[in-house]
């Protein structure tokens, strides 16, 4: 079977043809076929694809396909459709290999991951103390106004939501306390529990989950949107640290609001957990205070408190690594606060687990 192709065979013309094309590869045209170029005019890459895709197509297994009458200026070009095509399909090939294979390569992958954010932040972390060094030593004008800006949207800006959040949180953790020890008799140990849990551990941990929800988001996309907009690169252009001027007056603020937002959402959910006690369980605000006083002492609030200041760091510094990834699309803008709040949650409640750790192995 000899299949003659004439005309010109370009990225313009050969789409009138696809249809043909597929049903010729379809069709059974017996055990030898000669597709036949003389008539052809001109040719490019598309029309050479083509050609060799029908080629490849009709040369099933114990059948024979070849081209005749291929111009000696197009040779090169089908050569070069060929080898991509092998390379494409050799490719192809290789994905299947074993899967012990892909999970050590993508554990490897992940491994350099993690050491690329780790040295990351550890840029960022340096840059800031040099900056904060030229600022204490007069070399650099101290920006205060930015601090308090930062503070200003961070932390004066976020007592509504973190104060009602948190009394909702300890009014709930009242109700389900003083439901399970009532079986058992012991409904008042409710204060000790809400006590406890919200100054040791639940205070600290809700207000610094919310503030990467809120501020880490926000950073990320305010400096992944400077970069888009090539401001970074400006910023490099006029002799600025962008290090000193977006992300130092950000870790800064964090780390003082967030203890201070912790105060408060400790307070917000004491008084939570005090109304609900005393409708749902009859304990008076006085019996409550009595049982808060006989239960929680200096050490259970300061061992909430100390750890703010190390969650801010951590949330600052995840929110800072990714808007500085941003690329050029928006597509990345969104995945990069994506991957902020994710990555800053998980190491907020990561770290306050090891701090849990390691107050219980002093005796804390």
């Amino acid at each position: 079977m000899r299949l003659r192709a004439s005309g010109d065979w370009l990225s313009r013309t050969v789409g009138r043809m696809e249809k043909l094309v597929a049903e010729t590869g379809q069709s059974e045209l017996g055990k030898s076929v000669v597709v036949d170029c003389g008539q052809i005019g001109r040719i490019d890459t598309a029309g050479a694809y083509v050609l060799e895709r029908l080629a490849r197509e009709l040369g099933s297994p114990g059948r024979s396909v070849q081209f005749d009458g291929i111009g000696e200026q197009n040779q090169a070009l089908f050569a070069a459709v060929r080898r991509s095509m092998d390379s494409e399909q050799a490719e192809k090939q290789a994905k299947s290999v074993n899967p012990i294979v892909v999970f050590l390569e993508t554990l490897g992958s992940a491994v350099f991951n993690v050491r690329d954010e780790i040295v990351g932040s550890l840029n960022l972390i340096g840059g800031a103390m040099y900056g904060a060094g030229r600022r204490l030593s007069g070399r650099t004008r101290m920006r205060p106004a930015a601090i308090f800006n930062q503070v200003d949207q961070m932390g004066v800006r976020a007592i509504p939501i973190i104060a009602l959040i948190s009394f909702l949180v300890g009014g709930i953790i009242a109700q389900q306390g003083a439901f399970q020890l009532r079986r058992f008799g012991g409904e008042v140990y409710a204060v000790n529990l809400v006590g406890i849990l919200v100054l040791r551990e639940l205070g600290v941990l809700l207000t610094a989950i919310m503030i990467a929800g809120r501020s880490g988001s926000a950073i990320t996309a305010e400096i992944g949107s400077m970069k888009m907009r090539e401001e970074i690169d400006a910023l490099h252009v006029i002799g600025l640290n962008p290090i000193g001027v977006l992300i130092f007056p950000r870790l800064v603020a964090l780390t003082i609001t967030l203890p201070l937002l912790t105060f408060i959402s400790n307070l917000s959910a004491l008084v939570g957990g005090m109304l609900t006690l005393k409708l749902y369980s009859g304990i008076s605000t006085a019996n409550f205070l009595q049982g808060l006083q006989n239960s929680v002492d200096l050490p259970t609030i300061m061992v909430g408190l100390s750890k703010a200041p190390f969650m801010a760091i951590i949330v600052g510094l995840v929110a800072a690594a990714e808007g500085m990834k941003v690329g050029g699309s928006a597509e990345s803008l969104g995945l990069r606060v994506t991957a902020s709040v994710v990555k800053s949650i998980f190491l907020v409640i990561l770290m306050d687990g090891l701090f849990a750790i390691f107050y219980a192995s002093i005796g804390i």
